[in-house]
């Protein structure tokens, strides 16, 4: 059965996988701990060293400027707390997810990117320049940006789900999309949505079919990156 990822099912599935990335950042919120004392040679005096403030109290003042739905004055602190305590990925992570709600991708993936350098061991950031890469057309480093977010942390269902969505409608990849749809399915459980599984049963359909005419049954298919044959796929329409 030939299919046509429609419009209008691509914007709804990213959009929510977006609110979960979204609803996890509340979770994933790193909170700066006290930097190390530091042993100079000559410590300076207390008249020496600016007063930057308590970052973790600063930290939570800009968070709640998040809750209040002021996102530019959380942004201003975010900026500043992460341009005063450089060595912490937290404030950028939230500033990312802050510009890329307001549609300010470059500016997002500029966060994200250095939040990915300050602590290159956190999934969060990755995932979110998966994102953001798709939307700005640069599918093989989306692609790179979810697989790395994955091998960081695999439990994590929305990332297996993006990347599905980015086999699927953009590469038009149907073994890998298959892939990582079941994958999310396995990982989400009872959770997942119910729409993968139809996504999941027209990928199937449209695959083809070995000798005997007989259907390839779902543990059978197995991802091979880079080499599955788009042949008999109709072109997806993007998300906009």
């Amino acid at each position: 059965m030939n299919r046509c990822i429609n419009n209008s099912r691509v914007k709804s599935s990213l959009a929510a996988a977006a609110a979960l990335l979204l609803a996890a950042c509340a979770s994933h919120v790193q909170k700066p701990a006290a930097p190390a004392p530091a042993a100079p040679a000559t410590a300076p005096t207390a008249q020496q060293l600016p007063d930057k403030g308590d970052p973790e109290q600063r930290f939570q003042a800009a968070l709640q400027l998040m809750k209040d739905k002021k996102p530019q004055d959380a942004k201003d602190a975010f900026a500043k707390l992460s341009q005063d305590f450089p060595q912490y990925s937290g404030p950028l992570n939230d500033l990312g997810v802050l510009q890329a709600q307001g549609k300010q991708r470059d500016q997002a993936i500029g966060s994200f990117s250095r939040a990915a350098a300050i602590s290159p061991q956190e999934d969060f950031a990755w995932a979110w320049l998966g994102i953001l890469y798709r939307e700005n057309g640069d599918y093989g480093r989306s692609e790179q940006a979810y697989l790395k977010a994955i091998a960081l942390k695999s439990d994590n269902p929305v990332t297996h789900l993006n990347l599905g969505i980015l086999y699927d409608a953009y590469l038009k990849r149907p073994q890998d999309a298959l892939a990582q749809y079941r994958e999310y399915q396995r990982i989400a459980g009872k959770d997942g949505k119910p729409v993968v599984t139809a996504w999941i049963n027209e990928l199937q359909d449209g695959l083809p079919q070995p000798t005997g005419g007989k259907p390839i049954a779902a543990g059978q298919v197995t991802p091979a990156a880079g080499t599955v044959s788009a042949a008999g796929r109709p072109p997806a329409v993007e998300h906009k």
